[in-house]
């Protein structure tokens, strides 16, 4: 008995020393031959607003569904290009998505990032029709591709199709929010989430400050545990609409 005591106290340490220490993810970024170019850095600032909405600041006031969450994303090697070699376009649609995922991946980096203009009208695995009429802005789900696939900054476009201004769109919440998912995080329920399941450019016109989106200590160990499903699928997948009704 004191045997398996033992283990189970082990395993519960080390599934909760992930949420105390600093994680750093290098990230490999390729943008769409087609697109306007990404520089180094442009894309090193939205890596930094990333780990800043995440980190917070030092005395942020912390509560279960609100904790400073010590991780840093760090871009690895130049901005690559994709599109021409195999040819792929810029808009994805689900027959592409695999390809996509792959570009670069023999890059040496925790995770990449495929910059395109428009995913069409579907996201998840396994979830066949829910997309129709939809608009996704990122993708970043199966894990086992460590690949995320966002929608370039000029690219941005609302609920009805119309593009969103420059600086209206937050592109840190977005690749801090599909890494959430790289992770096996799925949405939760609180306008004010980085994993919401509304739009994130509604999110950041009613809560603009990086210290008004909240991330959960739970999910703080799932993204520090980095892509998959954490020990034991202890990272889920919940399925959540944002037609449900949000928490103040």
């Amino acid at each position: 008995m004191r045997i398996i005591m033992a283990v189970l106290a082990l395993a519960l340490l080390s599934w909760a020393e992930p949420a105390k220490a600093q994680k750093t993810y290098s990230v490999s970024v390729s943008n769409h031959i087609n697109l306007p170019e990404l520089t180094a850095d442009q894309v090193k600032k939205i890596l930094a607003d990333a780990s800043l909405l995440l980190q917070k600041d030092p005395d942020h006031p912390e509560t279960e569904d609100d904790v400073r969450c010590d991780v840093t994303f760090t871009l690895k090697g130049e901005i690559g290009t994709f599109g021409e070699t195999p040819p792929l376009p810029p808009q994805v649609a689900k027959d592409q998505i695999d390809a996509v995922h792959g570009v670069r991946s023999d890059v040496d980096a925790d995770f990449y990032v495929k910059v395109v203009s428009r995913i069409m009208d579907f996201c998840r695995f396994g979830v066949e029709g829910l997309g129709l009429g939809r608009v996704f802005n990122g993708c970043g789900f199966p894990p086992n591709f460590r690949s995320i696939i966002v929608v370039h900054p000029d690219r941005h476009i609302d609920r009805n199709r119309m593009p969103i201004p420059q600086g209206e769109f937050p592109d840190d919440r977005l690749w801090a929010h599909e890494f959430g998912h790289l992770t096996g995080l799925g949405h939760r329920v609180d306008e004010r989430a980085l994993m919401t399941p509304c739009p994130l450019d509604e999110q950041f016109s009613k809560f603009p400050h990086y210290s008004q989106v909240r991330v959960s200590r739970q999910e703080c160990t799932c993204l520090k545990w980095g892509p998959g499903f954490g020990p034991n699928g202890t990272c889920p997948l919940p399925s959540v609409s944002c037609e449900q009704p949000q928490s103040k």
